[in-house]
């Protein structure tokens, strides 16, 4: 067996750490393990180098469904013993990175939207309740004050009526 370099498939196999648990890179891996073959041996067996057998497993290449990628993955997959169709399926069927990255920043933004509207419509309800109470508050000193008596003039009243003749009265 070859030099195994730290932090490789292998090294994580040995503490019992996945690499990239359920891409196709891990699923690789653990099917090399449960079938006693080593990197060095697989990579003799498929003629792809060691470390391009190491990076397939962990997980460089998920999401990345190439053309070089399918071949590494079948190759792999048939040396193993493994349907090489289905190990390419399994490839396929992984989301890729990038598209990932989008939906979580559009969930993200998402929140952050919401959260800018909760606060707005949160503002918005202070401030009428602040306004209603500032009318209720200035309303009510109004009444409490003196209210306002308007006073007749007497001289005006006594111009504006009718006169009434002087004299004897009916008898």
């Amino acid at each position: 067996m070859g030099q195994e370099i730290r932090g490789s498939p292998e090294a994580a196999a040995l503490n019992g750490a996945e690499p990239g648990d359920g891409s196709i890179g891990s699923y690789l891996a653990r099917q090399r393990r449960l079938r006693g073959v080593s990197v060095d041996e697989l990579a003799s067996l498929t003629h792809i180098p060691r470390r391009s057998l190491e990076r397939l497993e962990a997980g460089v290449f998920d999401g990345t469904p190439d053309g070089f990628v399918r071949g590494f993955v079948r190759t792999v997959a048939e040396a193993l013993g493994l349907d090489p169709d289905d190990a390419v399926n399994r490839l396929l069927r992984e989301p890729r990175e990038d598209e990932a990255l989008l939906l979580a920043r559009a969930r993200q933004q998402r929140r952050k939207l919401a959260l800018r509207i909760t606060i707005a419509a949160a503002a918005l309800l202070v401030l009428l309740a602040l306004g209603r109470l500032s009318l209720w508050v200035f309303a009510g000193e109004n009444e409490s004050s003196d209210p306002v008596v308007y006073r007749r003039d007497t001289l005006r009243s006594l111009e504006a009526a009718p006169e009434k003749a002087p004299g004897p009265g009916p008898e």
